[in-house]
């Protein structure tokens, strides 16, 4: 179980090993000027390049709600002022929703999460935080708070981690697609609409599935687009003419030769029942028009499954392929 962070003490600790781990592996580029609807400030800039994640980190003890200011965004270094893509604020004297960042504990181990509740405008009306979860297909945990409510959030990564800080920039491109599609009018789409309301509904029902999650299993949800990349990576890397490995809103990965889809990959992060129902259903909702030897194949983390479920599995079409994470700070997706 995740419980939210609530001491004042606990939670400026887990601020400072967030930042600390951060500007390790980020350039410090002087002070810069950062522009936001409402203005403009100049602050220290932490970044690696120019296309690469920048990292600001603040106070902001005179705003309604009292917060760390931690914005986030892609450098450009020749412009006037860098645009942030994302805030990850952090209230100082509460845990107000007014503020989309938050710390977690996880109950098992002690370890501190940083979480981002989807609050995500895309600028233009109607668009927020159930548009964001539904177009980016991002994984909620639930949070108990010491009043007994919860808070659902994205887990972004563990703020010890050494690769916090490419737990944001994954955050940060997530972000940025969605703004874009917005600006795209990606949005408008009927079917995107009525994805977004099934989401809604779907949602609404789905408060307390998420609780008691060990440690492994909450680092896997927000490595989720880490695998996609790394089973796009090693099927490309064997393509033959005329194969394209491609990816959209409803699919993690597929594989077409000419207009054939031949292959179809769903990956999940968890070995529970509702997901390996879920992936059933998607590999082969979606590859119904597809001919009748396209490979089906389902992602899951190492771990033992339910043995009716293993069974099913097997007699199914689907071929299984297993993934974990290296050990240490900084993980990296290593497939089975």
């Amino acid at each position: 179980m995740l419980l939210m962070v609530e001491d004042v003490r606990e939670k400026r600790d887990a601020q400072k090993a967030m930042e600390t781990s951060v500007r390790q592996h980020l350039g410090d580029q002087g002070v810069r000027n950062i522009g936001f609807p409402s203005g403009n400030v100049d602050e220290r800039l932490y970044a690696n390049g120019s296309g690469s994640l920048w990292a600001a980190f603040s106070k902001a003890d005179e705003a309604a709600v009292p917060r760390r200011w931690n914005a986030f965004g892609v450098f450009e270094p020749k412009r006037h002022a860098q645009i942030i893509t994302v805030e990850i604020n952090i209230p100082t004297t509460s845990n107000s929703a007014r503020v989309a960042g938050f710390f977690a504990r996880d109950a098992a181990t002690g370890e501190i999460y940083l979480l981002h509740d989807g609050s995500i405008g895309g600028g233009k009306a109607g668009v927020g935080r159930s548009a964001f979860l539904a177009w980016s297909k991002a994984s909620l945990e639930d949070v108990r708070s010491a009043d007994g409510s919860d808070r659902a959030g994205i887990i972004i990564g563990r703020v010890d981690s050494e690769d916090i800080a490419g737990r944001l920039w994954h955050f940060v491109q997530l972000v940025k697609g969605f703004k874009d599609a917005v600006a795209r009018g990606d949005l408008d789409d009927p079917a995107v609409r009525q994805a977004i309301a099934e989401w809604e509904n779907f949602n609404s029902e789905g408060s307390g599935r998420r609780r008691g999650q060990r440690r492994s299993e909450i680092d896997y949800i927000s490595y989720h687009g880490d695998v996609v990349e790394r089973l796009f990576e090693e099927r490309k890397a064997r393509s033959a003419d005329g194969e394209r490995v491609l990816n959209s809103k409803l699919i993690d990965l597929y594989v077409r030769k000419g207009e054939t889809m031949t292959e179809i990959y769903e990956v999940k992060t968890r070995t529970d029942r509702q997901s390996i129902y879920t992936a059933i259903g998607q590999l082969i909702s979606h590859s119904t028009d597809a001919p009748t030897g396209i490979r089906r194949t389902l992602v899951l983390p190492e771990g033992p499954l339910p043995p009716d479920l293993e069974k099913a599995l097997e007699s199914l079409p689907i071929e299984l392929r297993r993934f974990s994470l290296s050990a240490g700070k900084a993980p990296k997706v290593i497939l089975s």
